[in-house]
């Protein structure tokens, strides 16, 4: 990608994520957007997080890392072959007003990344919105470990997380748009 190239284009993106008033519409703005990338692309993403990885305790990696993968592809081939089909069957209902934010975030997120990574962390955040906003999942999937064996988990309907509360604790984390609630620990 060339200088300023990368910029132009997580700004257009933004700029098209920000105008979707409803689930259906974002959905829509989220399949165009994300069929622009290659499996190529979204086989660097996995590279990347594996790097992103590196620096964590072996253990914990091996736990983590399949989770994390397993959420990126499944999002995007769930997000992709329902576009293909023609649409996703979501809620046309209004987005929470925190979409808002998290747009905001996003832009700012990966334009400060600088040109070398920001198509890719423009993907992360392109799989996590549609998780997030139109599936009403959380931001960790299912099954998901955090340190000192807890997980993200589902009951009675409604995900719970270990860390929810810990939001705002990391600048541009999915906590403060995920719809999962405080587990009890």
């Amino acid at each position: 990608m060339s200088s300023g190239r990368g910029e132009t284009n997580t700004r257009r993106v933004c700029a098209r994520l920000r105008s979707a008033k409803t689930r259906a519409e974002l959905a829509a703005i989220l399949y165009r957007e994300v069929s622009g990338y290659s499996l190529f692309e979204l086989q660097a993403l996995r590279g990347r997080v594996d790097r992103d990885l590196r620096s964590v305790p072996a253990g914990y990696r091996r736990r983590l890392y399949p989770r994390i993968i397993e959420q990126l592809f499944d999002t995007h081939h769930t997000l992709v072959s329902a576009g293909r089909r023609g649409g996703l069957d979501v809620r046309d209902e209004p987005l929470t007003e925190e979409f808002q934010d998290f747009c905001e975030m996003v832009e700012r997120t990966c334009l400060a990344g600088g040109e070398g990574g920001q198509h890719l962390e423009l993907l992360y955040f392109l799989l996590a919105a549609f998780n997030l906003f139109v599936l009403d999942r959380p931001g960790h999937p299912v099954g998901t470990p955090f340190p000192g064996g807890f997980e993200v988990e589902v009951r009675g309907g409604e995900y719970l997380c270990p860390v929810r509360e810990k939001a705002n604790d990391v600048e541009n984390a999915l906590c403060p748009y995920c719809p999962a609630k405080q587990s009890d620990l």
